[in-house]
């Protein structure tokens, strides 16, 4: 009744779509809470365009000669921005990119301009004052621990909404304004991208250009194994023939109906690690706590395959090879981390002895350490190191390996420095100090950092 005919309501359509949208977002951040991802903000692109965001980019663009309106030729009409002076675009036949069409309309180009503009502090009337969205509550989230998902509902941290009208509440932290952008966007939106960083350069603000950096990232596909395991699991063929399932890897298309809703691929990687868990269980049978278990394993697993992989390369997701205990993978590292954990419970309860306090460890600087203890605590000193890397090249698979490496280091050393059998109470001593600081490693490395939950048991 309100899309058609004599009772046609252009508020009601407005109310519907904004219903339906609110509705397909907090199905997206519940999915998304599974992976223990938060948002802290939701932005509507609708609200770029309601609260003048584009209009005042528009007269900024003009007003210093960045924009023209093109009076003839094929964009006759167009308010396009010239690229020729830039030597990114340097080997283009058309370096004219459409910001507004010759309809009126602004292309998806022109309302990123607005938006980075504003992220960036830099969209500003002719008085000084900053545009900014209205904000509205939309939901709270909570994490109660690292071994918990997080759950949207009740909670700490606020997830705002944007709104064309007068904010109905003040966000703790201040939107927009930073001194530095990534817009975590797929490689095929590079050219987009550079358009935007192009158009805050020729405003002038050189620094914010340089700034305003694309972390692009390759697609993700799945192998001919991974397409069968969703396919006996789900009991839905994606129906590829023989020559698309002998290729390395099949690219996802929803076009052409080929892919997996997020929430039914946790499902079946869950699925997977709980018969993985139970196929190592030693006597058989499963514990309570399996589920969870498995929910663990399948999330750390399928975040450290998109973290151990370099961001320009295509990643094709394989269901053995995420879950394998050996090798580079999250359950290796889960593994490692338990394993370590392990060594302190026997200790305690064989000896009375646990993990050393950062106090005590500090008193054995001065210790004689084999060169093979001695390069596992040096890898433990490079935290700070390996992250600087990651963060200046914007490739977090340097991050990945350093924890991978790390856990190698102690997989080799600690079957021939034990711990618990020692009974040299200097050595052991020493031995617990270096494990020590390997377990708060992997504590900081693995939850912290790439937000991999360490399981009790694997």
């Amino acid at each position: 009744n309100v899309i058609a005919g004599e009772d046609f309501n252009p508020r009601a359509v407005a109310g519907l779509a904004e219903a339906v949208a609110d509705g397909n977002v907090r199905c997206h951040t519940g999915t998304m809470a599974r992976l223990g991802i938060t948002y802290d903000l939701l932005t509507h692109e609708s609200d770029i365009l309601h609260l003048g965001f584009w209009q005042r980019a528009f007269e900024i663009l003009r007003d210093s000669g960045a924009i023209r309106l093109e009076k003839g030729g094929k964009n006759e009409g167009c308010w396009v921005m010239s690229l020729a002076s830039s030597p990114e675009f340097a080997d283009m036949d058309d370096p004219d990119k459409i910001l507004v069409r010759s309809n009126g309309t602004v292309t998806y180009t022109g309302k990123d301009i607005a938006y980075q503009l504003w992220k960036l502090g830099l969209l500003v009337d002719d008085g000084g004052a900053k545009h900014d969205f209205g904000y509205r509550a939309f939901a709270h989230w909570t994490q109660p621990g690292p071994a918990e998902p997080v759950t949207y509902g009740s909670g700490d941290g606020l997830l705002a909404r944007t709104m064309s009208d007068t904010a109905e509440t003040v966000p703790e932290t201040a939107f927009g304004g930073g001194e530095r952008v990534y817009n975590v966007i797929d490689v095929r939106q590079a050219y987009p991208q550079k358009v935007v960083k192009e158009a805050v350069r020729v405003l002038g603000h050189q620094k914010a250009a340089d700034n305003s950096i694309h972390f692009s990232y390759e697609m993700v596909a799945l192998t001919p194994a991974a397409v069968r395991e969703i396919e006996a699991r789900t009991e839905v063929s994606f129906g590829l023939d023989e020559e698309a399932m002998s290729k390395a890897y099949i690219e996802m298309s929803g076009r052409r109906g080929i892919g997996v809703k997020a929430d039914e691929f946790l499902d079946v990687l869950t699925d997977a690690a709980e018969d993985s868990i139970v196929q190592r269980m030693e006597g058989g049978g499963t514990p309570a706590d399996v589920g969870d278990r498995a929910r663990l394993i399948a999330v750390g697993a399928l975040r450290y395959l998109m973290a151990r992989q370099s961001r320009n390369r295509v990643l094709a997701f394989d269901f053995a090879e995420a879950l394998s205990f050996e090798g580079d993978t999250g359950p290796y590292l889960q593994y490692s981390a338990v394993r370590a954990k392990k060594i302190f419970n026997k200790l305690e309860e064989r000896r009375g002895e646990g993990r050393l306090r950062s106090e005590e460890i500090d008193t054995l600087r001065q210790a004689t350490l084999g060169d093979d203890l001695w390069n596992l605590v040096l890898q433990c000193a490079r935290r700070r190191e390996v992250v600087g890397q990651a963060i200046a090249n914007l490739e977090f698979s340097l991050l990945a390996q350093h924890v991978h490496d790390l856990a190698q280091l102690f997989h080799s050393l600690y079957h021939a420095h034990p711990v618990v059998p020692e009974d040299d109470a200097a050595l052991r001593r020493l031995r617990r100090a270096v494990f020590t600081l390997f377990d708060d490693e992997m504590q900081v490395l693995l939850e912290d950092l790439l937000g991999i939950a360490v399981p009790d048991e694997m």
